[in-house]
């Protein structure tokens, strides 16, 4: 079967039902949360690495985990002393 230009030209210009708009809607809109996912990730991922690098910000972590550990210390060694005998030198 050949097709002749003014089928083709009926075939294009048919006219899309709202389900046809609504699911290409969808589509496009699913496609764009994709991609701005992606890029959103790797500007994110850039800007944590540029931080992570900086010695104010080790000393900053360094800094709250040692406030954790101590907090943690203090909790286990009033409410579970168990767990602190437990440990072996």
């Amino acid at each position: 079967m050949r097709l002749t230009e003014q089928l083709l030209k009926q075939l294009i210009v048919e006219e899309l039902t709202k389900t046809d708009k609504a699911e290409i809607k969808k589509m496009i809109s699913k496609e764009l949360d994709n991609s701005l996912q992606k890029e959103l990730k790797k500007a994110l991922e850039e800007e944590l690495a540029k931080a992570l690098d900086s010695k104010k910000t080790k000393e900053d972590i360094g800094e709250i985990a040692k406030k954790v550990i101590k907090k943690l210390y203090k909790d286990l060694s009033f409410h579970h002393p168990y767990i602190i005998d437990r440990i072996k030198v």
